[in-house]
């Protein structure tokens, strides 16, 4: 089997340029959003291994180019959570502008306590996603972590409830991808995990993301 993801990864100058087919119509590209570089591994991942079922924490710009990849292969399903109404209403109206309906849903998520909380940090509604990946029919191949928001005080570690909340659905080998590993917060949540889960994650500072493969056994 290939690779899923290329090595070296690239830097964000030379992904704009591997982007660019997936670019237009245009899309707006904030701070808040994944890094190019970032992006370009997680369509790597996609393009490598075809996946069924692609979920996706926090939605926005990386959502609509995703989908847009799994239009061009033909094959698989993305389900972005996201938590915030307004803006999952925003990218579900680019989605079906587009077309891509087919191919990509926004889950709305609402943030809750939760058991697995570090430090109070609240995460999405359980039943939402269970809900949502119940209905897909298939276990995760390719899970992208870039949600809920840890940049605020208090809330570094926000996304560490995610394999935790998610294990019993992650295929065996399936692809795990952290956004945002730059900050101190990330590297928290990936030394738990590696610890817990037994996930290595490779560290791709040029890109801003960790990837690691889940257990096949």
């Amino acid at each position: 089997m290939p690779p899923a993801i290329a090595r070296p990864p690239l830097d964000d100058a030379a992904a704009w340029q591997a982007l660019s087919p997936l670019l237009k119509p245009y899309l707006p590209w904030s701070a808040g959003a994944m890094r190019p570089a970032g992006l370009v591994t997680v369509l790597n991942d996609v393009w490598f291994r075809m996946p069924t079922l692609v979920v996706e924490l926090g939605s926005g710009t990386s959502t609509v180019v995703v989908a847009r990849l799994l239009h061009e292969l033909g094959t698989g399903r993305l389900l972005s959570i996201e938590h915030d109404d307004a803006w999952a209403d925003r990218v579900q109206r680019q989605l079906d502008r587009e077309g891509l309906v087919d191919v990509a849903d926004v889950v709305r998520a609402p943030l809750r306590p939760h058991e697995r909380s570090w430090h109070g940090a609240e995460w999405y509604d359980e039943a939402a996603l269970a809900t949502a990946i119940g209905v897909a029919g298939h276990p995760i191949d390719l899970l992208v972590v870039d949600g809920p928001p840890a940049w605020q005080p208090g809330k570094e570690h926000a996304r560490y409830p995610a394999l935790g909340s998610l294990v019993r659905w992650l295929a065996p080998g399936a692809t795990v991808v952290l956004d945002d590993i730059e900050r101190a917060g990330e590297q928290e949540v990936l030394a738990r995990w590696q610890q817990e889960h037994g996930v290595i994650f490779d560290m791709h500072a040029a890109s801003g993301v960790a990837v690691g493969s889940w257990p096949s056994a």
